[in-house]
């Protein structure tokens, strides 16, 4: 079997889909396999989202002036590789051997993040671990595994995971599972990505919520 150049990661998922109903179990098995000979590798990175002064204001969901410390990301196995990432169904994954982030993908999420949490909370102090910390207080820390970032069958983007929120004493102040889900504005690994990106952003407004809340509740112990 030979997937073509143009591949999408919808047109795998269709294809999947059609070898399954034409009884071709043999081209569903092949997906994650095949590739056009001699094509070239393409690299992504997730999309820089700039915010002016007057939108980081608008966008800021709380007055959290306290530190906060990211623990290093925690990915599932098969994220932790170059390969984007495509879900074929409920229990298949084709991992793209010529559509490759451009770096490692720990590393553009955190950056991200650090960049959203920055944005959203504009008094606190986000550092990554072993930075020292310019606000002493209140001092958080945030533990994120992160084990879906990928496309799916039907045209959407998935994020999924679990975070911890824990203070200076190691109390667990937040514990919370997310699943966010963004469609793809066209057909394409491009598309996926920026897809992606999004659903990342949303989940670190999300973050900054729960760290605000998490801050009030450690002023208060």
């Amino acid at each position: 079997m030979i997937i073509a150049a143009f591949e999408t990661p919808r047109r795998l998922a269709q294809r999947a889909r059609h070898a399954a109903l034409l009884g071709a179990g043999a081209l569903a098995l092949s997906l994650a396999g095949c590739a056009t000979q001699g094509t070239e590798d393409t690299r992504y990175t997730l999309p820089d989202d700039p915010l002016s002064d007057d939108r980081a204001a608008a966008e800021a969901v709380g007055d959290f002036d306290g530190s906060v410390w990211l623990s290093p990301l925690s990915l599932t196995s098969y994220l932790d590789d170059q390969g984007i990432v495509m879900q074929l169904d409920d229990i298949r994954i084709h991992q793209a051997r010529h559509h490759l982030w451009a770096e490692p993908l720990d590393s553009q999420l955190m950056r991200q993040l650090r960049e959203r949490l920055s944005a959203a909370l504009p008094e606190a102090d986000i550092l990554r671990r072993g930075q020292t910390a310019q606000a002493a207080s209140p001092a958080l820390h945030v533990d994120l595994r992160v084990e879906r970032f990928q496309g799916r069958d039907d045209g959407m983007a998935v994020v999924g995971g679990d975070w911890r929120i824990r203070d200076a004493q190691d109390r667990t102040l937040s514990r919370e599972s997310f699943a966010i889900e963004r469609p793809l504005d066209s057909d394409g690994y491009p598309a996926l990505v920026r897809a992606l990106g999004g659903a990342w952003d949303t989940l670190g407004e999300r973050l900054a919520e729960a760290l605000t809340e998490a801050g009030t509740r450690a002023t208060s112990d």
